[in-house]
């Protein structure tokens, strides 16, 4: 379990210029392509989002009174409450069109012929134990200051530590494709809310 801090987020340009993303995480670290990647934006204005062929995609409303998402010849999709989410093909053209203001969203990509299993939504006033999708990555996003994560106990040699982190309002923990379990306890009198990330790679030697 890897906990990423909102001031560690590093900031990047969109691939169309128009605007800048700060990258959450990524695999490879560097270069110009990706397996996938956790980025989190503010969209400033109404435009078009940047094309990336060859990636599955989705954006989840973080900030802001939301948007609305042209995607090629579907429906339009209205994002308008927190936590909603649109899931679509990168090379799709997608307009975005502001509802007033605005907003901020987190994006997660993931080349093809890997995919995005699911992005939900959880909610608690008490602990809570998730179950996790084996062999896949897994990323917890904070909505809400103040979480704990816990992972199972360590199988290794009756390890008795249970890894836990505190999450603050807009940090992330990666989890491994290992993990299959893991505990979200709320602060007193505070609901938990979290985004729960869920993605496969194309080749399962990479993580």
């Amino acid at each position: 379990m890897v906990h990423l801090r909102r001031a560690q987020y590093r900031s990047m340009p969109w691939r169309n210029g128009t605007g800048v993303t700060l990258e959450i995480a990524r695999e490879p670290g560097v270069g110009n392509d990706f397996e996938w990647r956790l980025s989190l934006a503010t969209v400033a204005s109404s435009g078009p989002f940047s094309n990336y062929a060859g990636y599955a995609r989705s954006v989840t409303l973080i900030a802001g009174e939301g948007f609305q998402l042209g995607i090629g010849d579907q429906e339009p999709v209205i994002l308008d409450r927190l936590a909603a989410t649109a899931l679509f093909p990168g090379n799709a053209p997608t307009h975005c069109t502001l509802v007033n203001g605005p907003a901020t969203d987190l994006s997660l990509m993931v080349r093809e012929p890997g995919a995005i299993i699911s992005v939900v939504r959880i909610q608690g006033i008490t602990t809570l134990t998730v179950p996790l999708a084996a062999g896949a990555l897994k990323a917890v996003f904070c909505l809400r200051d103040g979480p704990r994560l816990t992972l199972p106990d360590d199988p290794i040699a009756g390890n008795p530590m249970r890894p836990e982190l505190k999450l603050a309002l807009h940090d992330t923990a990666l989890l491994g494709r290992e993990v299959t379990s893991l505990s979200l306890a709320a602060p007193m009198g505070i609901t938990t809310d979290l985004l729960l990330l869920t993605w496969k790679v194309a080749s399962s030697e990479r993580a």
